[in-house]
């Protein structure tokens, strides 16, 4: 029954997510956790590909994931439920079990400890629900929403302790030896996860020692703890990561201990505001007014009971000082704390969130609780007892807000073009690489770049091919620091540095090949579809025809297929209509045309144009100015009438046009009037191959935020007759 009372309570915990699966997902780092099984399953079942050491993420770097938070112990339960449900509902299944297992492992092992069902029920609950817990269930943290593993170790070293004592050494030795296991699976969830375990393990194994009689019995158990251990660092040598960790080499970045926030004295009071953020961490009222309950009842007693009570309260002080952070903030003072300082020098960061502890104290304090409260009351009525029980639990919710939801973030869109890239495998194709713009990236100390181009790493499940977007908990920062601003190519595209056209394309000619770069996929809609930018990255890279051409558009995003590419690039060829070729500017697909010159894409009156007059900001001619716009396209040889569909802005206004340099002849009057569309037509005579077409508006003039020259609704592309 408690099973199912910690299932309900945990419905109600994670009742925002599960309402929403499908659609919206926990927190920022959703993306990685996906990420890290897909690539767990992909190393094992392809042949040449190591789990801990690769170059999928931050490409060309081979990063030692020894000390990447891959949470692995989840696996096996994502590998059976991905085929069924999908990925993004397998890892919200995991975070329903881990938070279900948070509150019933803690009520075992309450029990086992001697308290009474209601209060190890509560106690179960108050972990569950734990502010700092539903933090790592609502940023989807599947490697620190893991407290339930403590309680099973202690449970674990219990029962060896009583194998032991019953002179059953080969037992002993057996469970020592899934004790070591379990030690293991701990360190493979996330490495910091056994130094918080060591908080709760070495006490309490100190005090199972102490407590044996028999020196025979303590050399027993001495021998238990040693096969366990020896377990623990087989498999951590020969199956998980030791070997990467030792050889682990590169600079971290842990930050200054002051930029870590500790839990405030507020905190000890009511929950945060915004407990889903990691920069505002609570214990809420519960836990306190909990723990000052029991200390009083202690103090108030006269009968003091040898039941470990005060042994649990000593074990919970470490780490709610350590939780405090480096400073204790009182009023106005400032008062520097040692405990977290030291931790941090001595790890070189490694905690680099004090107030993950709290969970620690949690465990502690709410045995120290419960076996108080359990002796305090074992003389009151059974039905005191229910409705005290309940009363707590009722407290409990209202205190840590228990319907409260944390904010969803919307999964990304499903692009069909991922899919198709996906598609391709085998060589060539394996060996691709996929570059995501713009560019980012980011470890578990440093994001660099925009924080939401790093979560284009969710589409590396899709596509399958080496990227550079993304996210490695901890890296050497030289791997990436380079695409902050020192990079010309890299650095551009994710618009931290100006455009070098010259350097660009000299980078883009060589890594094309050497990476080889397969695809470039533009995501507009982070760059700002209405920015300049946007037409300064998509009219570059059309202006490399050689280089790059773009193969898809899809809502907001553009794809460029690279000339390493073995499928090639078809021709830029504008829409065949019964008249002839047509690019309506403005419609979606117009990205695939456009240079410089070009403001954002506008809808008027039942229809879409762009106006010319933004500033040439790449690879134009000298004499170029504002009003001039630059198309590139294809077309199959020939004479043709082309003509503009396009309104002048503040009066009329001389048009011209030139392919590649040369001025065509104006067939009608070459004059927009402000008013209305006039189609203007000239001749154009082509061989063949790639065009560049500019339109030239006779300057542009001031219309507040910015130059306008000419709307331009459609360009045609007319066959002469014969």
């Amino acid at each position: 029954m408690a099973l199912v009372f910690y299932a309900i309570f945990g419905f109600i915990l994670l009742h925002a997510i599960i309402f929403h699966i499908g659609t919206h997902g926990a927190g920022y780092d959703y993306f990685n956790y996906n990420w890290n099984f897909w690539w767990i399953r992909h190393a094992l079942h392809t042949p040449g590909l190591n789990i801990y050491e690769n170059n999928f993420v931050m490409f060309p770097a081979v990063t030692n994931y020894g000390y990447h938070v891959l949470a692995m112990g989840w696996y096996p339960l994502w590998a059976a439920l991905e085929p069924l449900f999908g990925t993004l509902s397998a890892v919200n299944a995991i975070i329903a079990v881990s938070c279900i297992l948070n509150g019933w492992m803690i009520f075992v092992w309450l029990r086992a400890e001697g308290v009474g069902v209601g209060l190890a029920l509560i106690g179960g609950a108050a972990l569950q629900a734990f502010p700092i817990t539903r933090y790592f269930y609502y940023n989807t943290h599947l490697n620190l929403m893991i407290w339930f593993w403590l309680p099973g170790l202690l449970l674990l070293w219990k029962r060896i302790a009583h194998r032991v004592e019953a002179n059953q050494t080969r037992s002993a030795l057996i469970w020592a030896g899934i004790f070591g296991a379990a030690l293991w699976g701990l360190v493979v969830m996330d490495l910091q996860m056994p130094i918080f375990a060591a908080f709760l393990l070495i006490p309490y194994g100190l005090r199972t020692a102490w407590r044996l009689r028999q020196r025979e019995t303590f050399i027993r158990l001495a021998l238990a703890a040693v096969v366990s251990q020896v377990v623990a660092l087989a498999l951590l040598w020969f199956v998980s990561p030791m070997q990467y960790i030792l050889r682990f080499e590169g600079g971290l970045a842990p930050g200054s201990v002051e930029e870590r926030p500790g839990i405030p004295l507020s905190g000890f009071v009511s929950m945060a505001s915004e407990w889903w953020s990691w920069s505002q961490p609570s214990v809420g009222a519960f836990f306190t007014a909990a723990v000052l309950i029991a200390v009083g009842i202690n103090l108030l007693s006269r009968v003091h009971r040898r039941d470990g009570r005060w042994f649990w309260f000593a074990v919970m002080l470490p780490p709610l000082l350590l939780a405090l952070g480096p400073t204790l903030t009182i009023r106005d003072a400032a008062i520097p704390l040692p405990f977290f300082r030291w931790l941090h020098a001595l790890t070189d960061g490694m905690f680099r969130m004090p107030w993950r502890f709290a969970p620690l104290a949690v465990i502690a304090g709410m045995a120290f609780v419960g076996l108080t409260l359990t002796a305090w009351g074992a003389s009151r009525r059974f039905n005191a007892r229910i409705w005290g029980s309940a009363a707590a639990l009722l407290a409990l919710g209202a205190s840590v807000r228990i319907f409260e939801s944390a904010p969803l973030t919307h999964y990304p869109h499903p692009y069909a073009f991922y899919d198709a890239i996906g598609a391709e495998r085998g060589e060539p194709y394996d060996q691709y690489v996929v570059i995501e713009v713009p560019t980012a990236a980011g470890t578990g100390e440093v994001l660099f770049g925009d924080p939401r181009a790093i979560q284009l790493q969710w589409y590396g499940i899709a596509h399958g091919k080496r990227m550079l977007n993304g996210f490695i908990s901890r890296a050497p920062i030289e791997n990436v620091w380079y695409i902050v601003a020192d990079d010309p190519m890299m650095a551009w595209l994710g618009q931290r540095r100006m455009l070098e056209p010259d350097a660009v394309e000299a980078q883009m000619r060589d890594r094309i090949f050497s990476y080889p770069i397969g695809y470039f996929v533009v995501h507009l809609d982070l760059i700002g579809a209405e920015s300049s930018t946007a037409v300064e990255v998509i009219g570059y890279l059309n202006s490399l025809p050689d280089l790059v051409c773009p193969i898809w558009i899809e809502s907001d995003v553009v794809v460029y297929r690279t000339a390493a590419h073995p499928d090639g690039c078809p021709p830029r060829i504008p829409t065949e209509t019964p008249e002839g070729y047509q690019i309506d500017i403005g419609a979606p697909d117009d990205w695939r045309y456009l240079g410089w010159g070009w403001h954002w894409r506008e809808p008027v009156a039942g229809i879409d144009w762009r106006w010319t007059g933004a500033p040439p900001e790449f690879g134009a001619d000298s004499n170029a100015q504002l009003g001039s716009a630059r198309l590139y396209l294809e077309l199959p040889p020939g004479e043709y009438t082309v003509t503009l569909n396009t309104q002048a802005f503040g009066s009329a206004r001389t048009v011209s046009v030139s392919a590649n340099g040369s001025a065509l002849t104006p067939i009608s009057a070459p004059t927009a009037q402000p008013n209305r569309l006039d189609a203007l037509s000239f001749a154009l005579t082509t061989s063949g191959g790639f065009l560049t077409l500019d339109i030239d508006g006779g300057g542009a003039d001031d219309a507040g935020m910015r130059a306008l020259a000419l709307a331009v609704e459609s360009i045609r592309f007319e066959r002469a007759a014969p």
